[in-house]
């Protein structure tokens, strides 16, 4: 059974690590059983980036940070399933998606406020 994982800061180095682990555990998987399911992937301003992520490893939800940037988030995740949020509430609400593993790639002040 597949390990559900969200990923919160999918963008920086820890995370897009983490998400290179993910692409080639999945891709060495045999077909249909992938060994990591994402939940949720987050990112603070880099939004090209996180949509890159989100094509790769297609959560159910992407959020970004910057409000002003969840246009952008919306036309490079258009055709997908994948559903789009941005704000403070948005990733706080990503963090607490049931999931089996969960990546905290932030720094420790972003997560006082998950909780």
């Amino acid at each position: 059974m597949a390990q559900r994982i969200s990923i919160m800061g999918a963008t920086g180095s820890i995370g897009l690590s983490a998400a290179d682990v993910i692409a080639d555990a999945n891709a060495a998987a045999p077909e249909g059983e992938p060994v990591f399911v994402v939940e949720a992937l987050t990112a603070g301003r880099q939004v090209e980036e996180l949509i890159a992520v989100a094509r790769r490893l297609r959560p159910q939800i992407a959020v970004i940070a910057d409000e002003a940037a969840l246009p952008s988030l919306r036309e490079g995740l258009a055709g997908t399933s994948i559903e789009t949020a941005a704000g403070e509430g948005a990733a706080v609400e990503a963090a607490t998606r049931p999931c089996d593993k969960l990546l905290a790639a932030i720094s420790g002040s972003q997560l006082l406020h998950i909780g």
